[in-house]
């Protein structure tokens, strides 16, 4: 029995007795526990995280790639429209500048009718007056000659009768 005296003995100076019971209580706790199903079922979340993370990355990297694409384009877009804006602005312009044109034409006629207008009445009012002065001319004239000629006052009363006696 000494040698079984001397192996207790020298398992409580090692420490080898407390190792023991130490690993005794983790075989137990991990058999309690179910170590190796919670370790399965980390390694299934794993599994999940990392199958759920490369289908976000290719859903991601196809995004990117749609995005790619749209902007590889953008620029032709933006050119397409930069252009019909130009020809926009250039046809309005032209608008703008051929629909003044026929407003000037307009105006031009408009100032050229209303001038020759003015003028037509001018004209007239002119030959009104002159016409009017030259019968207070004539009618003066005729009363100073037959002022200063009886005779001829006694002719053109012979004429005026004659004048009538024919017509009637």
């Amino acid at each position: 029995m000494e040698g079984f005296n001397s192996i207790l003995d020298y398992i409580g100076r090692t420490n080898l007795f407390n190792f023991a019971i130490f690993l005794a209580i983790i075989i137990y706790v991990c058999k309690k526990i179910n170590l190796n199903g919670i370790l399965e079922g980390a390694k299934n979340k794993v599994k999940e995280n990392i199958e759920t993370s490369e289908n976000t990355k290719a859903e991601s990297e196809s995004h990117l790639k749609d995005i790619e694409q749209t902007l590889a384009h953008i620029e032709d877009e933006i050119d397409g429209i930069i252009k019909k804006s130009e020809n926009n602005a250039k046809l309005v312009g032209e608008k703008i500048l051929e629909d003044a044109q026929k407003t000037i034409s307009g105006i031009k006629e408009n100032s050229q009718k209303a001038v020759e207008n003015r003028s037509a009445l001018l004209k007239n009012d002119i030959l009104k007056r002159a016409s009017g002065a030259s019968i207070e001319v004539a009618k003066n004239h005729i009363i100073n000659e037959l002022n200063n000629n009886y005779e001829l006052h006694n002719r053109l009363i012979d004429e005026s009768i004659e004048a009538i006696n024919e017509a009637g």
